[in-house]
């Protein structure tokens, strides 16, 4: 089980290496716009919970689809491991995009136009629904039991919502020092964060390739 959780731990904690998402969590909060920040954290949840249902999906059908194609089931974990491999030394090599926000992330939004905003905008943040997928994808093809599994899951879709979940947290907690704290934080990530991202990406890559072969 241990080494169960140490093979997820990475994936879930790079998967929070989202600067769009925390900056603008942290720019509504700022405009004590709560309700379009919670409305920010509950379109990750959506995106997380849909994630969670094709992760399982995918951790149950891999192994019967490279059998039905004539490969043996580790094809399956050689595939998947080259695919992110190839996606990591891409990250590593490429220079940082400036980010922007979602268009009209700055004007006023009811609730329901943030909800689908951040629908958007976690389901295309490729980096990290790749990297939650993948760790869903190890979790549910281990022979863990099943609120052990679910427990594992639960800890990535933590990491998964945290750019918005985070900063509603500290500013509740401390409502005048929030943004002063973790403007900080996604000024790091939006330097650095595809970095991170790309080196965890190549070696889970390289780790599955080497267990399948």
């Amino acid at each position: 089980m241990a080494e169960l959780f140490l093979s997820i731990l990475p994936l879930a904690i790079a998967s929070a290496a989202s600067p769009i998402i925390l900056g603008v969590s942290i720019a509504l909060l700022a405009r004590k716009n709560t309700s379009a920040a919670i409305a920010l954290l509950m379109g990750g949840i959506i995106v997380a919970l849909l994630l969670a249902a094709a992760g399982m999906s995918v951790a149950a059908e891999d192994d019967k689809a490279a059998e039905a194609l004539g490969f043996q089931p580790r094809a399956a974990d050689i595939a998947i491991g080259a695919l992110l491999l190839a996606f990591g030394i891409k990250e590593l090599l490429e220079k940082p995009k400036p980010e922007s926000a979602p268009a009209g992330a700055k004007k006023s939004r009811g609730f329901s136009k943030w909800l689908a905003i951040s629908f958007i905008g976690n389901i295309t943040n490729f980096d990290a629904v790749l990297l939650n997928l993948a760790a869903v994808r190890q979790i549910f093809n281990s022979t863990a039991e099943l609120p052990y599994k679910l427990a594992l899951l639960g800890f990535c879709d933590f990491f998964f919502v945290a750019p918005a979940l985070l900063p509603i947290v500290f500013y509740f907690l401390m409502p005048e020092k929030s943004a002063r704290m973790l403007a900080p934080v996604g000024k790091w990530m939006q330097k650095y964060g595809h970095y991170l991202v790309g080196a965890i990406f190549a070696v889970f890559g390289a780790y599955l390739i080497l267990k399948a072969v």
